[in-house]
């Protein structure tokens, strides 16, 4: 469910002391058995996968032949906890296929979700590994299986939350560096201006990076499903895109495997999602994207890449239908600036 180097093993008295987080605070202090009400749990071998102080924490637990993922959150995960319920329902929480973590168990008072674990490198991986086509293939299959199910439920996650998202990432570029700041707002201008026409919503991950979506063999695995909602394909086939174009401006070695990926997703995706909106929801999330970091205080800096990643927003936001790749080219016409 996670890159190994992603991974580091601990125990529960080593977790971090965290007020936010009372679920985290209750395992390090008590244990995982005793929180769980499992007594062979006293065993399992705990790895802290991702922690984000006073927001979330994701641990991996491994017992015997068991293994399965525990969230930990500083707000309320019931919303979360219903759409792994809902989306077994719908079936694609199975063990062939498109598919989501089963939801196990969850604790509302605790602030934790128990979920299944899926194994498999994940789309960002695959590039890494020469297998971008793969990578671009994954995320198709997601969003046919997830075109084929009736799921309205959640928050907005349309025009209007990824325009409020671009108003923070320009203020945060513009704090950090004025001129990158500059570029972002002239391309933020742009997309308000050029809002496409949002149809029937639909359910959204609203943050399909390509990490997110695993290879299972037989079809993809999409995990982290907190900041899911309603809005149009193009919201997760543009956040999508977006982290692919990223891949490529932080390792250029892979540029090729990520053009690869963006092919096979243009081409499988034709027809369920429209080209022009697409290029839209790219140049937001691409701005989104070269803001991480920034708007949470966790860096003071922009990332590596971060120029080029607004430059190819502001490119892909002038320039609508204008897309080589959508047009069955080259990604090379895009402007580049690899560091």
């Amino acid at each position: 469910m996670a890159d190994a180097k992603d991974e580091s093993r601990t125990t529960a008295s080593e977790l971090p002391d965290d007020p936010a987080l009372p679920g985290l605070r209750k395992i390090m202090t008590r244990g995982l058995a005793q929180v769980m009400s499992e007594p062979e749990l006293e065993l399992a071998t705990l790895y802290m996968h991702n922690y984000v102080p006073g927001s979330r924490a994701t641990l991996e637990a491994r017992v015997a032949n068991r293994r399965f993922v525990i969230k930990i959150y500083a707000d309320d995960p019931s919303a979360e906890a219903e759409v792994y319920r809902r989306l077994a329902v719908l079936g694609l929480a199975g063990d062939f296929g498109p598919r989501v973590p089963r939801l196990l168990s969850w604790d509302r008072d605790q602030k934790i979700l128990v979920l299944s674990w899926l194994e498999g490198p994940s789309a960002s991986q695959l590039v890494k590994d020469g297998k971008g086509r793969r990578a671009g293939e994954l995320a198709v299959a997601w969003l046919h299986a997830a075109s084929g199910v009736d799921a309205r439920f959640g928050p907005p996650r349309g025009c209007g939350h990824l325009l409020y998202q671009v108003g923070v990432s320009v203020g945060a570029l513009t704090a950090a560096d004025p001129l990158l700041g500059a570029t972002a707002k002239r391309t933020a201008k742009v997309l308000t201006r050029t809002q496409p026409r949002e149809g029937t919503p639909h359910l959204v991950h609203s943050t399909l990076y390509a990490r997110h979506i695993l290879d299972m063999g037989d079809g993809p695995g999409v995990i982290d499903w907190q900041q899911f909602g309603q809005g149009s394909f193009e919201v997760d086939a543009g956040m999508f895109l977006a982290t692919i174009s990223r891949a490529a401006v932080r390792h250029q070695e892979v540029a090729d495997e990520a053009t690869r990926a963006t092919e096979a997703f243009l081409e499988g995706t034709r027809g369920l999602v429209d080209p022009n909106s697409l290029e839209w929801y790219w140049a937001a999330a691409l701005l989104h994207l070269a803001a991480s970091g920034l708007k949470t205080g966790l860096r003071t800096q922009p990332i590596l890449g971060a120029h080029s990643l607004v430059r190819e927003a502001a490119w892909r936001a002038d320039h609508p239908l204008a897309s080589p790749l959508l047009e069955g080219g080259a990604q090379g016409d895009v402007p580049r600036d690899h560091p």
